[in-house]
């Protein structure tokens, strides 16, 4: 071959190589297969980029991604979500979700119960949420708990929590409950939906505020669902209502107290915690309770019910019961308010669902239903 034609053919092939290197330079990058979120223990997990299978013993967890719209990606749940003697009563979620029914309990529930490591690992998950809160445990020892889940899991967890142990004020509560809404956002795509539900919130607790009066906060008792003399030192509702509970300031948080307490605090109203017909304290018995003589609660018949917590903080039953405890303890200022018609549009908002308000009312004993 001539040399002239020879060196043509080189250049030709090199100048080929060199396009080819500068189209591959040029190109987009390929998206990276996983990414970096930090939990709420402060932990940098590294989950895959697209999350399509999720496994969860949290409550907190599973309800935040019915209200995110994500349930078609749980294949592990709570065992004590469906089946357990609150859910035998139908929950909102159970009732919402009746579907999940029929996908795999994987153990849990509420924070700090015991998991099934075979069953989680028979779900195949790309990711299993933990809980960020337990009552025997420090963030420090929990986070430890966590990774070393991790490691047996093989798969990456997150730790996620809407209720904390400390605390102390509605803006605190706020902070967590918004940041566990966003993180769970962040892992399944849906951002703008926690951004809606979270606006939807604040502005549901805005438009009742608004209407609050100026005038003595009403003085209340809140009762666990156990028995009455085991009272909730705080709740996020009553807070945003401006209400004194009467336990506040009482060392220890949650607990026992006595007839004697409360005949001392004379509160003007109880609420009984009643997440559902399994879980409850009679009222009948409260008001027939002869050591309570003199409350102005029971004297008046001031004793009502709420849903409350149930495994964790559901920001839809929630704002329900602000507007259920509004009505009862400002009825002239809430007077144009219509609680079911109210608490209707709340759920069918973040539960995609009709028919709920009704059951929750029948099943949480709410507007006097026995």
């Amino acid at each position: 071959m001539p040399y002239p034609i020879a060196r043509l053919l080189v250049a030709a092939v090199m100048l080929v190589a060199a396009c080819t290197v500068e189209a591959e330079e040029g190109a987009a990058p390929a998206a990276e297969p996983t990414r970096t979120v930090e939990d709420m223990l402060g932990r940098s997990v590294e989950v895959p980029r697209e999350i399509e299978r999720i496994a969860t013993v949290n409550v907190d967890a599973f309800r935040m991604l019915l209200h995110l719209g994500a349930d078609e990606r749980l294949v592990g749940i709570p065992s004590n979500m469906f089946g357990s003697r609150f859910s035998e009563a139908r929950t909102v979620e159970a009732r919402a979700f009746e579907d999940l029914g029929e996908t795999p309990r994987v153990g849990g529930g509420p924070p700090g119960s015991e998991i099934n490591l075979e069953r989680v690992l028979a779900t195949d998950p790309d990711v299993f949420l933990y809980w960020a809160f337990t009552r025997r445990d420090k963030p420090g020892a929990l986070a430890e708990r966590v990774a070393r889940l991790e490691r047996q899991l093989g798969v990456p967890v997150v730790a996620v929590s809407t209720i904390g142990s400390d605390w102390g004020s509605a803006e605190a509560a706020l902070e967590e409950i918004e940041t566990a809404y966003r993180l769970v956002g962040e892992l399944t795509g849906r951002q703008e939906r926690a951004e809606a539900l979270l606006e939807y919130y604040r502005d549901g607790v805005a438009q009742v505020q608004s209407r609050l009066p100026a005038e003595p906060a009403p003085r209340i008792y809140l009762a666990h669902r156990r028995n009455l003399y085991n009272h909730i030192a705080f709740y996020l509702p009553a807070e945003q209502l401006g209400a004194e509970l009467v336990t506040a300031g009482r060392p220890g948080g949650d607990g026992e107290v006595s007839a004697e307490e409360l005949i001392k605090w004379d509160p003007g109203y109880i609420f009984l915690h009643t997440p559902s017909r399994a879980s409850r304290v009679s009222r009948e018995a409260v008001l027939e309770d002869a050591r309570l003589a003199g409350v102005e609660a029971v004297e008046q018949g001031r004793v009502y019910r709420f849903k409350g917590f149930y495994m964790g903080w559901d920001l839809a039953t929630g704002l329900v019961d602000l507007v259920h405890m509004a009505k009862i303890l400002y009825p002239q200022a809430m007077a144009g308010v219509d609680r079911a018609e109210r608490g209707e549009a709340i759920l069918r908002f973040f539960y995609g669902e009709t028919g709920l308000y009704e059951h929750l009312a029948e099943q949480s004993g709410l507007e006097g239903r026995e």
